[in-house]
């Protein structure tokens, strides 16, 4: 019978120190469990709050490459606008020296035959006044030679 009384004794030390320490591991029990629990939802938290900030810096990006697309756009745009205003340029930079020296050409030519025009009358009258002075003598040679000089004058100018 002794060994009933010790089982029993034994049953009624395990309740007892059951009882009394149920509350203390049953409550760090579920304090455990709660600290878990909010760690969980913070973690949760922070995941969506994470991906919220992946999502934004993602459009970001997007914007930023469409941004820097338009830039590069817009200078290639530039870039050609100003190739096509300096090509213009340069063609009538040309142009204005060709006609420059077109017109120098063309007065050269004028001074040319003006001087040639000079000269030949010149050669003319002389020639006109040595056959003159040689077949013809006095007031009948000095009238010729002057109707002479007069015609070639008007046929030169």
């Amino acid at each position: 019978m002794e060994e009933v009384w010790l089982i029993i004794a034994l049953a009624l030390l395990v309740i007892v120190v059951w009882w009394k320490a149920k509350d203390t591991v049953l409550g760090g029990l579920d304090a455990r469990a709660e600290r878990i629990r909010n760690e969980l939802q913070e973690a949760e938290r922070l995941r969506e709050e994470a991906q919220a900030m992946l999502a934004q810096y993602q459009k970001q990006l997007h914007e930023g490459e469409a941004r820097a697309q338009a830039i590069t756009r817009q200078a290639e745009q530039d870039l050609e606008r100003q190739t096509e205003r300096r090509n213009e340029e340069l063609e009538a930079a040309l142009k204005r020296r060709t006609d420059q020296a077109m017109q120098r050409i063309a007065q050269a030519e004028a001074s040319t035959v003006r001087e040639l025009r000079g000269r030949a009358a010149e050669l003319a009258m002389g020639a006109t006044r040595r056959l003159v002075t040689q077949q013809m003598q006095g007031e009948q040679a000095k009238a010729q030679l002057e109707r002479s000089i007069g015609d070639v004058r008007q046929r030169l100018a």
